[in-house]
């Protein structure tokens, strides 16, 4: 009978109670900051993937940017960037010939100009667009991802402008 008596006395008895509670509630916080660390950490990675995507889209733009600058300031840059935007056409005044072709007639894949730098790769080829000058593809990169941006440029005495209509982003 005390054997069985014993055996009710540790069946019922509230001693360790307390610490088991408190075993229970220290394993729901570490839940809690466990998934509280993954979470701030996945919204990190998410937040530096937008930033660089972001960055990437901004300095693609700005190669087409800079492909106008090139357009309507040609004497400002001797060699390369002087000789390829002066307008070689009817006797130097258009892009344009009498029947309307433009001077640029590349492809993609074999544009006019292909232009390197930092983070930019720049091509001016044929337009896609009749009566466009050109098309400019700009491509901006920022770690591991690549954004570009195409234009149409059109002639506009005495600029040269982007096309409505023809900006795409890729």
């Amino acid at each position: 009978m005390r054997h069985l008596r014993s055996y009710f006395e540790i069946l019922y008895s509230h001693d360790g109670v307390m610490m088991l509670m408190t075993l229970l509630f220290l394993l729901l916080l570490t839940i809690l900051g466990t998934s509280s660390l993954y979470l701030a950490f996945s919204e990190v990675v998410i937040a530096k993937s937008i930033e660089a995507d972001a960055r990437a889209f901004y300095t693609a733009e700005s190669g087409i940017e800079q492909a106008l600058y090139w357009f309507n300031n040609p004497d400002r840059f001797p060699g390369t960037p002087e000789d390829f935007f002066r307008r070689r056409k009817l006797n130097h005044t258009s892009f344009f010939d009498d029947d309307g072709v433009s001077q640029y007639t590349g492809i993609e894949q074999s544009p006019d100009l292909a232009y390197s730098m930092q983070d930019t790769d720049l091509k001016v080829y044929g337009p896609t667009i009749p009566g466009a000058l050109c098309t400019v593809e700009s491509s901006g990169i920022s770690g591991r991802i690549r954004r570009t941006v195409t234009a149409e440029l059109f002639e506009d005495a005495p600029d040269v402008k982007i096309l409505r209509g023809s900006w795409r982003a890729d």
